[in-house]
């Protein structure tokens, strides 16, 4: 009598080639749509469905990329992701929900999340996705770079403003070449004392002392 046959995992059945990709999210239809999507079509492979963080983490085993859904019953998907960067740390999580906001949008990302898509991304797109993530890109619902780019206008650091004039911009470019006050005063028809005034203005608006120091916080603040 031949022994039995074990039945093997599902992680273990799964062809090499293909894209592991789990689900976390809590509306069950949705949930099985997005499981459907997955085994029909080519190169992805479901490594599981999962409907709250705390489930995955028990029983979350083989996948090279996770949807996460944002609200979930227990841990939200945003609590979850450093608990599963943790536990997988290869895994490339891309937030999947109905949250098009800020606040949401900025918590998932410094939370470690490596792509924002909304739900009613038609599927081709879901698929792209995360063939990005699972490539090392970030993959952005358009509506959500939007939102991104605009925080990082309204956010990011502004040049330091220069109250320097057209003509101390201009000597100050010349010194920064490494011109004396005669040659600067020469290429811009100017008198050597005029330059050396330009000079003067130009290290009390800058709170300097030298030409080098001048030139060196001009360098520094893109002003050369």
């Amino acid at each position: 009598m031949q022994p039995a046959t074990p039945v093997k995992s599902k992680s273990e059945r799964k062809p090499s080639d293909k894209l592991r990709v789990a689900v976390i999210e809590d509306h069950k239809a949705f949930r099985e749509g997005l499981s459907e999507l997955l085994s029909i079509s080519t190169g992805f492979y479901c490594a599981g469905t999962f409907s709250s963080i705390e489930s995955a983490l028990l029983d979350l085993t083989d996948a090279d990329v996770l949807l996460l859904d944002i609200g979930l019953p227990g841990k939200s998907g945003i609590e979850g992701i450093p608990l599963l960067k943790e536990k997988f740390p290869s895994l490339q999580i891309v937030m999947m929900t109905v949250f098009e906001d800020d606040h949401h949008i900025s918590r998932a990302i410094m939370a470690g999340a490596n792509g924002y898509i909304l739900k009613r991304t038609p599927a081709s797109q879901i698929l792209q996705a995360l063939k990005d993530a699972n490539s090392g890109g970030m993959p952005l619902t358009p509506i959500v770079a939007k939102r991104i780019a605009l925080m990082y206008q309204q956010y990011a650091p502004t040049a330091p403003a220069t109250t320097l004039s057209t003509r101390e911009l201009e000597v100050l470019q010349l010194l920064s070449q490494g011109l004396k006050i005669g040659d600067v005063a020469e290429k811009l028809f100017l008198s050597p004392e005029t330059v050396r005034n330009h000079t003067r203005n130009i290290y009390e608006k800058l709170h300097v002392h030298s030409k080098s120091e001048a030139v060196a916080k001009a360098i520094r603040q893109g002003l050369v």
